[in-house]
């Protein structure tokens, strides 16, 4: 029998196999992100108050990881950085966004730094054999064109 200690290790060893589906650091960020003019968002997130910034920000959280739980694929590309025009990312590949099973998902934090959004989550997530364990991520997004996007790193 493995002791809890044990079981915590090896969840966060196997969630780190998984990199796209639950990980705490990316791999690379998506050209799609880096791509932005400047100006363009710069000037949609002065156009828009502190509190409105992040209250849409909390909105387009709340709509992707609801997407998560119901592995609504459409909704999880749509809301990608790199799915947006000049990204990487097709929606033939979207179904590697919906990583493994979560559920029971929480907001616990949302920031803004400049034109960049920090998400505190904690789910449940489904680790094969050994159910449904609770973690928590700090999720990134980006603020593109005046619309926030998903984060999308490549594996």
């Amino acid at each position: 029998m493995l002791n809890p200690k044990r079981i915590g290790l090896l969840a966060v060893a196997v969630v780190s196999l998984f990199p796209a589906a639950w990980a705490e650091e990316p791999r690379s960020a998506a050209p799609a992100a880096s791509q932005v003019v400047p100006e363009q968002s710069a000037a949609a997130a002065q156009a828009a108050s502190p509190e409105e910034l992040k209250a849409a920000l909390q909105e387009r959280v709340e709509r992707y990881w609801a997407a998560r739980q119901s592995r609504d694929v459409r909704t999880l590309y749509d809301l990608e950085s790199a799915a947006q025009p000049g990204g990487w990312l097709k929606l033939e590949q979207a179904m590697s966004l919906q990583g493994l099973p979560v559920r029971k998902v929480k907001i616990e934090e949302v920031r803004i730094e400049g034109e960049k959004g920090i998400t505190r989550v904690s789910a449940e997530v489904m680790i094969g054999t050994m159910g449904w364990m609770r973690q928590a991520i700090e999720d990134p997004w980006v603020l593109l064109n005046g619309q926030w996007y998903h984060e999308t790193f490549r594996d």
